[in-house]
């Protein structure tokens, strides 16, 4: 069904105001279907502008952290530039974040403005969180997929992707999914209406002539990319975090049977085994430690995907799951439970760096001393 249809059949839920110039707008009203609007709106208060305000006003302070500490450590490794760029849309993506949700402060000197803004906010700042989601998402698989090979063929790995090759890959990595969602900023209008609940003029946002005109392949695309790139990042994640799991146990296990029978003199049984240890070059002490760090940072990316990707299918198959559509309260609510996953995830990385890095720790203690009391070594 395409969009004209669609906004066709809801006009029984639309309720019209004159905009300033006279003419007749119509303002959609979601339907209780599922969900009530009572029930979307206390989810909305809870989550969304309580919880995830906290949470991406958090981020914005952890991420220029992060990406202070790790400019000032340098950009030699590729483990810092990854993580940067990463802590970089993380930042867009908490800073987008908190402007969305300033709606609330906002609410307590004028509700009408309030939610003007919030209506011209989810236009703009909501797909910028999303699609700078799905970057992170990507970034985050490619990531997954150096330290697989870094455990399997280190020396190799090393010698390959030098700085200059993961700025290249990152930068292509954002720039190309980025892209790839651009279009999406252009599917509403913004206009001003006469709402009698405040009794002044209000923003909304509405389907514009190019969403409409477009509709079907539009919103066929986009559902499709939402859905196949955080998909094959998860799927790309998981592989790797297993293979990844399966080296860190079998490198460990090779150094116990090494510490054990380092004193034992060798036999004529000993010489395939031995033959086998020459030939083999298990990763050092400290891309373990590496590894390990970024195996905590793939889980999370695998908890923060789930939902997302179930959230994405719901809306590629059922065609009213979607904003300004019937099941509108429940898409909404959804969203927002998807936005505390992102918003936590885009947060949560400066704590993950000074547990389980000592490099970042000391680099953060020298540079932040007053916050560092609570990071002992």
């Amino acid at each position: 069904m395409d969009m004209s249809k669609q906004m066709n059949l809801s006009l029984s839920n639309t309720e019209s105001h004159l905009n300033g110039h006279g003419s007749v707008v119509v303002d959609f009203i979601p339907p209780d279907i599922l969900m009530t609007g009572g029930e979307r709106r206390l989810m909305e208060i809870v989550i969304d502008i309580s919880f995830n305000f906290i949470i991406s006003f958090t981020g914005i302070f952890t991420n220029v952290i992060v990406i202070t500490v790790f400019t000032k450590q340098g950009f030699k490794d590729s483990v810092n530039i990854s993580m940067t760029t990463i802590a970089a849309w993380d930042l867009v993506k908490s800073l987008g974040g908190a402007m969305q949700r300033m709606s609330g402060p906002i609410g307590l000197w004028s509700p009408s403005a309030a939610q003007s803004w919030s209506n011209i906010c989810l236009v703009i700042f909501n797909y910028l969180v999303s699609f700078a989601t799905y970057v992170t998402s990507v970034l985050a698989a490619y990531v997954a997929v150096e330290r697989c090979l870094c455990v399997m063929m280190p020396l190799k790995v090393k010698w390959l992707l030098t700085p200059t090759v993961s700025f290249v890959i990152c930068g292509m990595v954002s720039f190309v999914v980025f892209g790839c969602f651009a279009v999406i900023f252009g599917i509403y209008d913004i206009v001003w209406v006469w709402d009698s609940r405040y009794n002044a003029s209000i923003a909304i946002y509405q389907y514009n002539e190019f969403s409409t005109v477009h509709s079907v392949a539009l919103f066929a695309y986009y559902n499709l990319s939402g859905t196949l790139w955080p998909l094959i990042s998860l799927v790309i994640i998981v592989i790797s975090a297993v293979i990844i799991s399966a080296k860190l146990r079998e490198a460990s296990k090779f150094r116990s049977q090494h510490h054990t029978g380092g004193t034992a003199k060798p036999t004529k049984h000993d010489n395939s085994g031995s033959d086998k240890a020459k030939k083999t070059k298990p990763i050092t002490n400290r891309d373990q430690k590496v590894v390990k760090m970024l195996l905590v940072i793939i889980v999370l990316y695998i908890v923060n995907l789930s939902p997302r990707v179930a959230h994405y299918l719901a809306k590629y198959f059922i065609q009213e799951y979607y904003y300004l559509r019937q099941y509108h309260n429940l898409a909404s609510a959804m969203a927002y439970i998807v936005f505390f996953f992102d918003y936590l995830n885009g947060t949560v990385g400066l704590f993950v760096f000074l547990s389980m890095s000592s490099s970042f720790r000391a680099t953060y203690k020298q540079t932040f001393p007053l916050c560092s009391f609570h990071f002992k070594k």
